[in-house]
């Protein structure tokens, strides 16, 4: 990590690895801003890896009984009917399957506007022709976590980010938090890639509370919700998920052969789940987890009882995020074998 700091690819880095549960590293390098250093408490925004967290508290409303993977949106949300819609499942837009993808692009160009707005534009947007749900796959940045967070929001009386505060970050003991006041103290990641790209990955200010992108805390709390769900819903004495739901949650989802039209190539995908990513460089391909614009990763490993979060203070193109990855991840990996350790 230092190396990629020293080249001027980033401004600072944190890496936090747990095996077998037990913290066996956790470090950080370089700079936060120009007048702090990274540290591994470092605020930091979790970009779309906010969806990880967003995840785990859909699962709780699940086991709650406040709704269904196969449980239609326009059920819950009755004002969602319309062609092409009425068929949406949950479970479609937990797997980037739901025919949403022109009403996405929009939301992600009015992302300033607010929670309220953007609802209304995905609620009476209209479904993309010629896409049965479960048919099509492509990466949804904000509708269908929109719609999630409604759905929670209307089934549970409460806000969704109080939610998951306390279904899931409190009873782990996290200080991150979905959204915040206005002028929260969060770094403000900067973009080292293309020109042509840099808009893509514009600040996020997570007072929007949007829960597809807008978690922020130290980075390594995400490993925690990893590793809850690696040993199948049970962390620190604390039961937050059944093995059943994880199970789920880290299953296959999507047919094999299924293109994902925004990445051009099939992925593979659990309920609200990135499984066996390429940037998981070495990963066994049981491993699991998510990742936030071109700064960050986290995942799990079950078969090394391994779980890494990785934090970049530098958003990048795509081609050298997966180099700065997989050069971290291979020296981590490399490493631990050498001290005896199982991967």
């Amino acid at each position: 990590m230092a190396e990629v700091v020293s080249q001027g690819r980033c401004l600072g880095a944190a890496l936090r690895v747990l095996h077998d549960g037990v913290e066996v590293l956790d470090l950080a390098v370089g700079d936060a801003t120009a007048t702090h250093t990274m540290a591994t408490g470092t605020v930091v925004p979790w970009f779309s890896a906010s969806k990880l967290a967003a995840t785990v508290a859909v699962a709780r409303a699940w086991e709650l009984g406040l709704l269904h993977p196969n449980d239609r949106v326009v059920q819950h949300l009755p004002e969602f009917a319309g062609p092409g819609k009425d068929d949406i499942r949950i479970e479609h837009l937990l797997t980037h399957t739901a025919p949403l993808r022109a009403v996405d692009r929009e939301t992600g160009r009015r992302f300033a506007d607010g929670r309220h707005a953007l609802l209304e534009l995905v609620l009476s947007g209209d479904a993309d022709p010629d896409w049965t749900p479960g048919t099509r796959a492509a990466y949804l940045g904000h509708a269908g976590y929109l719609l999630l967070d409604e759905i929670v929001r209307r089934g549970s009386g409460r806000p969704f980010a109080d939610f998951l505060r306390q279904q899931v970050t409190a009873p782990l003991r996290l200080t991150s938090r979905l959204g915040g006041p206005p002028g929260v103290d969060v770094v403000d990641v900067p973009w080292f890639g293309p020109a042509e790209l840099a808009s893509r990955v514009a600040r996020f200010d997570v007072s929007m509370g949007y829960p597809s992108a807008c978690m922020a805390g130290p980075f390594g709390d995400a490993a925690e919700i990893c590793e809850m769900v690696r040993q199948a819903g049970t962390r620190h004495g604390r039961r937050i998920l059944s093995p059943e739901t994880c199970a789920a949650l880290v299953t296959d989802q999507r047919p094999p052969t299924l293109i994902d039209e925004s990445a051009g190539r099939a992925r593979r995908w659990g309920l609200g789940m990135v499984l066996a990513a390429e940037n998981f460089g070495p990963a066994s391909p049981a491993s699991f987890g998510a990742l936030g614009g071109t700064a960050c990763l986290v995942f799990a490993d079950p078969e090394a009882g391994l779980t890494v979060s990785l934090y970049f203070n530098g958003n990048t193109g795509a081609a050298d995020r997966l180099s700065r990855d997989q050069r971290v991840i291979d020296a981590l990996y490399r490493d631990l074998r050498q001290l005896g350790l199982r991967p």
